[in-house]
């Protein structure tokens, strides 16, 4: 006995012909059955039936689905196409590990470290064409080369720096008064006794 048919489409695309119907199942619930007749592959009929409760869920899906396809064929396409040929890596990724940073850290220790290396650590990531530790070889020349200078740098100061802007430059002063207070708190203190003549 034919289920009843609530609701039906159907259309073509070139050879193949879609039949949607929304039936009653036997237990009167519904369900989607999606068929396809293929006119150029013998008129063969394939489908699939998507049960009531599936139903929501699968609608979900299949809308979720193209929504994402259609952004990510706009990426897709803003970047050249799909089978564009991979952009070489740039920047510190493309250097040999024991020349980054992180990894020169994590194997050689902090005491091998540049001040270059050290300042490109906090600033963590450089901008195109200008890795951290190009950043971090500008601030410290900002800085005339001296840490000492570097701690007394303003945030206004850092952010004149291409790439350093409010976030890079707290940070980079936040770490310096570390510095600073570490140092204060190593120094031993000397007591000048005052000697009337």
């Amino acid at each position: 006995m034919d289920k009843p048919i609530i609701a039906q489409e159907d259309f073509t695309i070139g050879k193949r012909h879609f039949y949607l119907d929304y039936r009653l199942a036997v237990n009167h619930s519904r369900y989607l059955n999606i068929a396809c007749i293929d006119h150029g592959n013998h008129n063969e009929r394939t489908g699939l039936r998507v049960f009531q409760r599936e139903i929501p869920p699968f609608v979900e899906g299949i809308s979720s689905l193209f929504h994402h396809a259609t952004h990510r064929e706009i990426m897709i396409e803003k970047q050249g196409g799909l089978f564009k040929e991979p952009q070489a890596v740039r920047g510190i990724k493309s250097w040999l590990p024991e020349d980054r940073p992180r990894e020169k850290m994590l194997t050689g220790g902090r005491e091998i470290m540049s001040d270059e290396e050290l300042v490109a650590m906090v600033i963590g990531a450089g901008l195109p064409g200008v890795t951290a530790v190009d950043l971090a070889r500008t601030v410290l020349q900002k800085a005339g080369g001296e840490l000492k200078k570097l701690a007394t740098l303003t945030a206004a100061d850092l952010m004149d720096i291409r790439g350093i802007g409010h976030a890079r430059a707290l940070m980079i002063m936040a770490d310096m008064e570390l510095a600073v207070r570490l140092a204060a708190r190593e120094q031993p203190i000397h007591f000048l006794k005052v000697v009337k003549a």
